[in-house]
């Protein structure tokens, strides 16, 4: 008894499920279980559970027609946008349904619906009705749903089945999946959300299958065995998981020694951007012999390449890239004869290239990247056998050596050449001139001497023959290197280039007006040369032009009002030159301009007002010129058109920021972007400007600029250096993204505008030298700012309580301001004088002896003599006091000659009787000769540290007290009030994570602080130093540690009234006392600092290079989200055991990006400290790591606060607790 339905001619659904539900369950014991929740009640759909209701579904589904099945999964579906399903109607035949084919009886046989963006939960029961269906493929859409259900169908005759690129997710990869659909050839499930752990028999029952697909997703867990029983499985792809453990011994092999030569087994295996960690087995590639490729990258493979690698004789794609191999180049690699694509870069793989090597593989090879490791020494010549070559990569390595003027000249299928970042010698060889099919030609970051080469884009006749008359040559990177002699006018010839970068080298002559017939150019850089000459006004040909850097040469003549017709440009960067007339009013016309840099020429007239039509720009440098008239009000007007530059794209930016005054430092304004693509830190520094300057270099690799995207306006202006007349316009005011205002030595007057009130963003304004007047009372809401200078104007009224801190550098002459740094407005005036004998009465009265006279006269004789002989023993007593001062003091003298110290006691009489100031009673007597004493006269055997505020000595005193005394840097500027009340404060601070400030005290122009003695000395010190300070610090000691210097920063951050800024939170900022206790030291000394002298550059008073957080070098203002950042990186030396910055590991990244680069590709185990790496570690180590990474988000407001971090270590401890109990017999 039962509903049969008909084939072609579908019953109503309302029958199908009557049948279903009603008939079904009185047809025999087909439904004990559950016949009894049919019972009709009001309640009864309310507590069905999940499985009990996925139950009645996989029922009803049993007895469905082909149609109603499929309509089934078209209900499923919740968005169909476009329409894909539309047709897929009753009493239509489903076989013209969109997506549906049918077989010769008219039997549904495949579904194929990819790429129309539906989305839904799907069950899979529906499968059950379409016993003949072989593929399904709905990939490519929103799907969501239970994998679960399709081992609970019938899919015996499925073939193919493709749900890759969806959302499929709970409850994980179901265990039977393969043994339920034991016809499948070919199975893809990546790019979903998979979680949890494959099962152990997953591949127990694989049957058929020659292809599985399950990358993407988020797998985790160790490789289970069993792929040797999946005799037919060409194609296993489990890349872009979080897969851990190690490799197991025989997963490449699904057949014997023989059995792999006679049939079709493994052809590729992909394990890509894992966390699959140790060595990689022996016998691993033991039965390899026809697999075609193999891609192990990214994971944490360590020690050697196996030699069974060299049994892989069909082998063609080998990619060993970011993992942690460390050994010579294996020779055996040569015996994989069919290799055509080698890549092991980001290694540390050390020595030479063999020739022998490179000879063996030459014969296929058509692709090899070593680049990122340690590889030394010259290129073997034997590369020239390798004819087959299109791709080399070598950059980013120790190579060295000239090259033979024929070298590469046989190598006619190159297309990728990338040399950078070696230590390359000699001129760049002619022999790429015969390498017509050249694409990218990098030699960037080397030693390369003589002329670029005339014939680089010069056909030889030889190719001229074959016909071949241009070469394919797109990017031509040569900086940083010792090239000379003028740019060649041949590069013309190379049509098809987009970029070309001949930066920081020696070049001279004028820049040829040829370069504008390449009309595919994109970025132009040749800045720091010395060519002359003016800009080829034919450079306006260059249309699809993005940048274009000529900066730092000795060109002159006038800005060619040709640039205005390359509407993609982005960057234009003409500083630093000779250049002379006025500022093309049509530069207004390039509405994609972001960054324009004229400063440092000889540019006359006025500030264009057509630049503020540039609705992109963010950032505008005119210093150093000799501009006249007014501040134009439109050029940094809001503009609600949303960003669309890409000027980063490609580029490698650096903000050459000047450490100094733009007074002191003229012609550098506040500093200047740079293209950075190419050129080593190294270069930077020992440039020439550089030096002059103190320019310090901030490399960004990502965005630089702060935007709100639908609101910007400009965000630096720098006009100072010039001849600016009239007033400062309100609208500065609206300019509400300004972060840098320079307007400095101009001849600006009036008042400061009322709506600057409303520069929220502002940090950085110098408008010294002006004529400007009136009151400052419009800053006093400037809260952000951190550098300020109004000196030289005719300001008046009393400073704003806001500015009290900035010295007095800041306001002098300005003659009728006063009010804090300045002296008090109420002050009295000191030129009263006497003006007549009435107010200045001298008088003089003569007594009249009487006869107590004598009696008076004999007491004071007794007295003098009494007091001169206490006088004379009092300058006894100083001749001994004196001597012994006097060796003190040259004891202080001789520290300084000896390079120890250098001391100005200047204006103190006598110094070495000041007593310190102190906070705690046991050091209540102490003086400035006590210390002199209890450091040897702060000798270098006492010297124990220093850093950026000063120089930190060990003193024993007398009564066996070991404290640490801090000498301060010193300054120009007095500041004892400020000093005083920063100490007061300071030493009120107590926590038991915080190094207590003991006393302090002033002489002459030196200060001195008292500190309690850290004996376990700095973090950096144990972690960074000696191998057996190291070993010290075990997992569970540095967890401690981080959570000591948590709760310690948490305190002044939370607990301190006003709460501190660290600024400079670091690994030697964090002391150890004798039972390794994390103690935070110098907080406040920025503060400090900053009260005591100008306001200092960010790099002074906020942190230190590898701790500080990007936004600081773009709004110049210090936070707690800042200290957050800082501590997310003590965090990471503490989980990895390495330094933040360290060029032979990072190259010109650092600690955080080699992290994040690591974290993204899903190989966080690779950063953990491998000397702490065993049972029961990993687990926290990486936990700790995410906090780091939170800690490090490049968004301040989504960091955590610390005390949140607190509690996130609370939370790690107390899972880990729980782990280790359920692990527990």
């Amino acid at each position: 008894m039962g509903c049969i339905p008909c084939m072609h001619r579908p019953l109503p659904l309302s029958l199908i499920l009557f049948c279903a539900f009603f008939l079904l369950p009185f047809s025999s014991s087909f439904w004990p279980s559950t016949a009894r929740l049919l019972v009709p009640s009001q309640h009864a759909s309310l507590n069905l559970s999940k499985r009990t209701e996925l139950t009645v579904v996989r029922r009803a589904t049993l007895s469905l027609s082909e149609a109603d099945a499929l309509l089934q999964l078209k209900n499923q579906v919740q968005q169909d946008p476009e329409g894909a399903l539309a047709n897929w109607r009753n009493n239509t035949d489903l076989c013209n349904w969109t997506g549906v084919q049918c077989n010769a009886d008219e039997h549904v046989q495949n579904i194929s619906l990819p790429s129309h963006s539906l989305s839904g939960a799907l069950n899979f029961f529906w499968m059950s009705a379409l016993p003949l269906l072989q593929n399904l493929d709905l990939s490519d859409n929103e799907l969501t749903g239970n994998l679960s259900s399709i081992e609970l169908g019938s899919c015996r005759s499925l073939q193919l089945l493709n749900l890759a690129k969806n959302r499929l997710s709970e409850p994980g990869l179901p265990a039977s999946l393969l043994s339920a659909c034991n016809g499948l050839v070919s199975l893809n499930l990546s790019e979903n959300e998979i979680p949890g752990k494959i099962p152990a028999s997953f591949f127990s029952s694989c049957g058929a299958l020659q292809e599985l697909d399950l990358s993407g997703n988020k797998l985790s867990g160790w490789l289970p065995g069993g792929v040797e029983f999946c005799l037919s499985l060409l194609h296993l792809n489990l890349a872009r998981n979080s897969l851990d453990g190690n490799l197991p011994p025989g997963f490449l092999s699904n057949c014997s020694s023989a059995e792999c030569n006679t049939g079709p087994r493994l052809l590729s295996l992909d394990i890509s951007r894992n966390n699959i960690s140790g060595s990689i087995p022996d016998n691993f590639f033991a039965n390899c012999q026809a697999v075609v490729s193999i891609d192990l990258s990214s994971n944490l493979f360590s020690g050697s390449l196996p030699s069974s690698l060299q049994n892989c004789k069909n082998l063609a794609v080998f990619n060993i890239t970011a993992n942690s191999l460390l050994s010579e180049l294996p020779k055996y690699l040569g015996q994989m004869a069919s290799i055509q694509k080698l890549h092991m870069a980001n290694n540390h793989f050390t020595g030479q290239i063999s020739s022998a090597l490179i000879a063996s593989l030459c014969t296929t090879l058509q692709d090899l990247d070593l680049s990122t490791n340690n590889l030394s020494g010259p290129l073997p010549a034997s590369f020239e056998s390798c004819k087959s070559l299109q791709s080399l990569k070598l950059q980013k390595n120790k190579l060295d050596g000239d090259f033979p003027s024929s070298f590469f000249s046989p190598l006619q299928e190159l297309e990728v050449l990338r040399m950078g970042f070696n230590a390359f010698t000699g001129p760049v060889p002619v022999g790429l001139m015969n390498c017509s099919k050249l694409k990218v030609l990098d030699f960037g970051g080397n030693q390369l001497t003589g002329f670029v080469p005339e014939e680089l884009c010069v056909v030889p006749p030889s190719l001229v023959a074959n016909g071949i008359d241009s070469y394919m040559l797109e990017q031509l990177l040569l900086p940083n290197n010792k090239l000379s002699g003028p740019v060649p006018v041949s590069l013309s010839n190379c049509t098809r280039l987009l970029i070309l970068n001949l930066s920081f080298n020696r070049l001279s002559g004028t820049v040829p007006m040829e370069l504008s017939y390449l009309t595919n150019l994109e970025r132009l850089s040749l800045w720091y040369n010395q060519l002359t000459g003016s800009i080829p006004s034919a450079l306006g040909n260059l249309t699809k032009l993005r940048s274009l850097n000529l900066n730092n040469n000795q060109l002159s003549g006038d800005v060619p009002v040709s640039i205005s017709r390359c509407t993609n440009l982005e960057w234009l960067n003409l500083n630093n030159n000779l250049l002379t007339g006025t500022i093309p009013r049509e530069l207004g016309l390039l509405q994609s301009l972001t960054l324009l840099e004229l400063g440092n020429n000889s540019l006359t007239g006025v500030v264009p007002q057509e630049l503020g039509n540039c609705s992109q720009l963010l950032w505008l440098d005119l210093n150093t010129n000799f501009l006249s008239g007014s501040i134009p009000t439109a050029i940094g007007r809001r503009s609600t058109m949303p960003l669309t530059t890409s000027v980063l794209a490609g580029h490698q930016l650096a903000y050459l920021r000047n450490a100094q005054s733009a007074s002191a430092c003229r012609g550098f304004g506040m500093g200047f972007m740079v293209d950075y693509t190419g050129i080593t830190t190294e270069a930077i520094y020992s440039s020439p400007f550089s030096t002059a300057c103190q320019i310090r270099p901030t490399v960004y690799s990502e965005a630089v600029l702060y935007d709100n995207p639908e609101n910007h306006t400009l965000q630096y202006l720098d006009l100072s250096f010039n001849q600016l007349s009239g007033s400062i316009p309100s609208e500065m005011g609206l300019w509400i993204s300004l972060i840098i205002l320079g307007l400095s030595h101009n001849k600006l007057t009036g008042a400061l505008p009322s709506s600057f009130s409303k520069l929220a963003a502002i940090n950085v304004l110098d408008i010294s030298y002006n004529q400007l007047e009136g009151s400052l009372a419009v800053l006093s809401g400037s809260n952000l700012l951190v550098g300020l200078d109004v000196s030289n104007n005719r300001f008046s009224g009393e400073i704003p309580g806001q500015l009290s801190t900035y010295p007095p550098e800041s306001f002098v002459n300005n003659t009728d301001l006063c009010g804090l740094p300045l002296g008090r407005c109420d002050a009295p005036s000191v030129h009263a004088e006497c003006n007549s004998s009435t107010n200045c009465p001298i008088r003089s009265r003569l007594g009249l002896l009487s006869m107590n006279t004598t009696i008076v006269l004999a007491v004071l004789v007794t007295v003098l003599c009494v007091l001169a002989f206490v006088v004379w023993m009092g300058f006894v007593m100083k001749n001994r006091n004196q001597k012994k001062e006097n060796a003190l003091l040259s004891t202080l003298q001789q520290s300084s000659f000896n390079g120890s110290s250098s001391w100005n006691l200047s204006g103190e009489r006598e110094p070495l009787s000041i007593n310190v100031a102190t906070f705690e009673r046991p050091l209540r007597k102490l003086t400035f000769s006590q210390l002199i004493e209890a450091t040897n006269g702060f000798s270098r055997e006492s010297l124990v540290g220093t850093g950026g505020f000063g120089e930190v000595y060990k003193a024993e005193l007398r009564d066996g007290t070991v404290v640490a005394i801090k000498k301060l840097l010193q300054f120009s500027h007095q500041g004892d009030r400020e000093f005083v009340a920063e100490m007061e404060t300071l030493g009120k601070i107590k926590h038991r994570n915080l190094v207590p400030l003991l006393g302090y005290c002033k002489v002459g122009e030196e200060r001195l602080l008292v500190y309690e003695y850290m004996h376990g000395g700095s973090l950096e010190e144990v972690l960074h130093g000696s191998t057996q300070g190291r070993e010290r610090l075990n997992w569970e000691t540095r967890k401690q540690i981080a959570k000591g210097a948590a709760r310690g920063l948490a305190f002044l951050h939370h607990n301190c009234i006003p709460h501190i800024i660290h600024r400079d939170m670091k690994s030697s900022n964090v002391l150890l006392d004798k039972d390794l206790t994390a103690r935070v030291s110098d907080f406040g000394m920025a503060r400090l600092i900053s009260a005591l002298d100008t306001h200092l550059s960010v790099s002074t008073l906020a942190g230190t290079p590898g701790y500080v957080p990007p936004e600081y070098y773009q709004s110049f203002r210090c936070t707690t989200k800042g200290d957050i950042y800082s501590f997310g990186v003590v965090l990471l030396e503490l989980v990895t055991g390495k330094r933040p910055t360290d060029k032979d590991e990072f190259g010109d990244n650092n600690l955080v990006g080699w992290v994040k680069l690591h974290v993204a590709s899903n190989s966080s185990l690779k950063v953990l400290d491998p000397s702490l790496r065993c049972a029961g570690t990993e687990y926290e180590m990486v936990q700790y790591l995410k906090i780091a990474c939170d800690c490090l988000d490049d968004i301040p407001s989504q960091r955590p606060s610390m005390l949140h971090v607190i509690a996130m270590f609370k939370e790690v401890g107390l899972e880990d607790q729980s782990r280790s109990q359920k692990q527990s017999p």
